[in-house]
């Protein structure tokens, strides 16, 4: 018969005692044996099953697949995530918080306050584990144990905006747009795909159009926030822009509402006019002139600003020409040849699927467009937007990527993708120099190249000013 844990606090000190330890150690020398012929049996393939074996050997709870919360009396949804080393910060997350399955004809008949969502994971028993690839799962060591409410134990801030982040979500798959969902749309709760390959679908309401099974996730930027700020407690590299000369009476905002704030004064105003009402003394002689006159508007010191980290937004300077074309494509890191040839365009598992795909599904850009003015060295603060990758045009990207793909493999660098192939997607160049290379599948060495989103493309994007 299992334990039945009618508060928190008891489901909590239980947790606790697997500090430090493995799952091995709380298993029957009897049971070992059938444990590690089940593991074998998925070799990885069922992630959940760490999460089932402690409810059975730690917590003496048999697994269920109910909608409420696993342990429902005292109201505490359990989740095992993996953690790994990292030089500099300790430990970082392996991968995104997944939550149950989001169903798309009953989601629809929901708001926030009362959504399934809340009631099963509003309080989470977080157990984390370093992951090692060498060692079985039931050895794995768990090194942090923490129960948080979703509600109480964060900012308001993010709580406001986990519940825009839910809105969205939901008002998307309102208008029949499950298939075009991305973890992109959204800051800390994201939609994640949940199935093998892109071959798997299922319905939607007002759509016949069949779509990606997905889940609820805290995204893996949002998790290491929560890890290096309340389970590490180390100093976040970034700043916040948070009461910087925002107003005073203000409530809780989300990160549009935010930046917008701090942006809006400065809108149609020149360079010139913005240093003047910054009262600040940075010259225009700088490279990274414009990215420093952006710093001073948000009220920082250097790029990394809190608000952005920890919901994965990348902010690009742009500018226009006079004429308001755009002439510069935008870049991503360049790739890895021999990862590349590695990897496969859609899959379940991250470390497998594609990091373009990655890329295009998960970034978030906040865009700063300044337009060049005739007979003058002044730009423009003409506008800022939140943006990122539509899933319409996931399909183009895709067949980018595997020209791109078939090109390494073959060893044809020379027929990669160009911007004239695509008027979404290219590769080219994005090394210092002719002499900034990297090691090919072939043995060779490449100039590093890596993909950019076309000029055009982006321009549209922008729309009118």
């Amino acid at each position: 018969m299992s334990t039945v844990y009618k508060t928190k606090e008891e489901v909590y000190t239980q947790a606790k005692k697997i500090l430090n330890k493995s799952l091995r150690e709380f298993v029957p020398a009897d049971s070992i044996e059938d444990i590690e012929d089940v593991i074998e049996k998925y070799r990885g393939r069922k992630k959940g099953l760490l999460g089932d074996l402690i409810e059975v050997y730690l917590f003496d709870k048999e697994p269920d697949n109910v909608s409420e919360a696993d342990f429902n009396i005292a109201g505490v949804e359990l989740k095992t995530n993996p953690i790994k080393e990292h030089p500099t910060k300790k430990y970082i997350s392996k991968e995104r918080l997944v939550f149950s399955m989001i169903d798309y004809e009953k989601i629809v008949e929901e708001v926030w306050e009362t959504s399934s969502f809340l009631k099963k994971n509003q309080i989470l028993l977080l157990m984390f584990y370093l992951f090692l690839s060498t060692v079985s799962i039931i050895d794995y060591e768990f090194k942090f144990i923490k129960l948080l409410d979703l509600l109480k134990d964060i900012s308001s801030d993010d709580v406001l905006q986990i519940k825009r982040d839910w809105e969205f979500i939901v008002k998307k798959i309102k208008r029949g747009e499950a298939h075009l969902l991305s973890e992109g749309d959204t800051y800390y709760l994201g939609a994640c795909t949940k199935a093998q390959n892109s071959s798997v679908v299922r319905g939607q309401p007002g759509s016949d159009i069949k779509a990606k099974p997905r889940a609820f996730s805290l995204k893996q930027q949002y998790l290491n926030y929560l890890i290096q700020k309340d389970l590490l407690g180390n100093d976040l590299e970034a700043e916040s822009i948070l009461n910087k000369n925002l107003s005073k009476d203000r409530g809780p905002r989300t990160i549009e509402e935010v930046f917008g704030e701090k942006f809006r004064p400065f809108i149609n105003k020149t360079d010139t006019e913005i240093l003047k009402l910054l009262n600040t003394t940075l010259g225009k002689e700088p490279k990274n002139y414009k990215r420093l006159l952006v710093n001073k508007m948000l009220g920082v010191s250097s790029n990394k600003v809190e608000e952005l980290e920890k919901a994965n937004v990348v902010l690009k300077v742009i500018t226009l020409e006079s004429s308001g074309s755009l002439t510069e494509s935008i870049s991503f890191p360049a790739f890895d040849y021999r990862d590349i040839v590695g990897q496969v365009w859609d899959d379940d598992d991250d470390e497998k699927m594609s990091d373009l795909h990655t890329l295009l599904e998960t970034n978030k850009f906040l865009f700063v467009i300044f337009q060049k003015i005739d007979s003058s060295d002044d730009i423009v603060l003409k506008k800022t937007m939140f943006w990122n990758f539509p899933m319409n045009d996931i399909e183009e990207a895709h067949r980018v990527w595997e020209k791109t793909k078939e090109c390494i493999v073959s060893g044809h660098y020379l027929e990669l993708p160009k911007i004239t192939d695509s008027p979404v997607i290219h590769v080219r160049p994005h090394g210092k120099d002719a002499s900034d290379t990297m090691l090919t599948p072939q043995g060779t060495q490449e100039v590093k190249r890596c993909f950019w989103l076309n000029a055009k493309y982006i321009q549209k994007a922008i729309g009118k000013l």
